[in-house]
């Protein structure tokens, strides 16, 4: 009797489960998709580009001057040791490589010091905006399961620790990024 008692405790359990289950509205989406598909991610990493190739074209720039400079550090040293010379003239080119050695320095330095700031500004703002369109996707997103009814949404492109995918199978009438990526680009202007 205990026995067909508890397997009518299990059979209940599993019907009011399969019921909840069956009631329960739970929907994907690849956001990885979403974000690349996004307009406004394209015309951001457009933008990051653009400024990236100022700050490509800012560093040709300099590199042409510390060359220069270089080349002229490199011409007083050589005269400086030009025995042809007299010794004035050799302690004159000598002061100036060594003032012209102070400069390439400094210069070398001034470089460095651009390329590290110019690189964590570029990432700060890559990072701003993408914080700002990864925003505006989730808002779209939570805007879409209320309207739609879902209880939970849940990010398909994600992997695991070992590199798997954390969802191997979603049924494509669950996956909803379609419908997400038309509402987000419905504002293109």
């Amino acid at each position: 009797m205990k026995k067909w008692y508890a397997i009518m405790m299990v059979g209940a359990f599993l019907a009011v489960g399969a019921v909840q289950a069956q009631d329960t509205r739970i929907v994907f989406i690849n956001l990885d998709r979403v974000f690349n598909e996004f307009y406004k991610t394209q015309l951001a990493d457009a933008q990051l580009k653009e400024q990236a190739e100022e700050f490509n074209e800012e560093r040709s720039r300099l590199i042409a001057e510390y060359e220069n400079l270089t080349e002229r550090f490199n011409e007083a040293r050589e005269a400086a040791q030009d025995s042809a010379l007299s010794e004035t003239v050799r302690s004159e080119r000598r002061n100036e490589a060594e003032t012209l050695l102070v400069e390439v320095r400094e210069f070398e330095g001034r470089i460095q010091n651009f390329d590290q700031t110019r690189r964590q500004q570029l990432e700060e703002q890559g990072r701003r905006m993408r914080s700002r369109i990864v925003d505006e996707i989730q808002e779209e997103i939570r805007r879409y399961a209320r309207s739609q009814g879902y209880q939970a949404v849940i990010d398909s492109s994600g992997q695991s620790l070992n590199a798997i995918e954390s969802v191997l199978y979603v049924e494509s009438r669950l996956d909803i990024a379609d419908a997400i990526i038309e509402l987000l680009n419905r504002g293109r202007e």
